[in-house]
């Protein structure tokens, strides 16, 4: 299961990390705001993380290993209670990149499918049977083609009906 943890990084290797974990096809997220500083008699305009030494990423700990975070370049260990890693709510994660402006927030909130999405029916009577996403019709219903006896057939569902299969 996609949980999302905290990894505690090196001082000042928070974008190594990102770009490490990334090429492991981890997903990623560290909040980065512009900080105005005064170095060398400079005022100089420049991009901090956030949280100064930690990055949020997203993993299935059965699939991928601790270890393998943990020795990824710019990663000291991910923050534990104990021996288990601790798993930051997707609620706080969501709500820091809607505050931080991260453009992945769109995909990340949105349940229903896009038009073509290939989604399975579990409930009704065309239970088990796989159909495409059309679009919405009102806020709690979506039309679906579905084929049937060698014909595509339109038909309105709740949304609670289906769900999109993984891609």
């Amino acid at each position: 299961m996609l949980n999302w943890y905290l990894a505690h990084c090196r001082p000042r290797e928070e974008e190594r990390a990102l770009l490490h974990l990334e090429n492991q096809n981890v997903e990623c997220f560290c909040p980065f705001v512009e900080a105005k500083r005064i170095i060398r008699g400079k005022r100089i305009v420049r991009n901090e993380a956030l949280f100064s030494g930690y990055v949020f990423l997203r993993a299935n700990l059965k699939k991928i290993s601790a270890t393998s975070l943990r020795s990824t370049r710019g990663v000291r260990n991910l923050v534990r209670f104990g021996d288990t890693p601790c798993v930051v709510p997707d609620e706080l994660i969501f709500e820091l990149m809607c505050r931080t402006g991260d453009p992945r927030l769109q995909n990340k909130l949105s349940d229903l499918p896009q038009c073509g999405d290939r989604v399975t029916i579990h409930s009704g009577p065309f239970a088990g049977m796989e159909a495409i996403y059309q679009e919405a019709d009102g806020d709690h219903r979506a039309l679906l083609l579905i084929s049937l006896l060698q014909s595509e057939t339109r038909g309105s569902f709740a949304n609670t009906e289906f769900t999109p299969q993984p891609k």
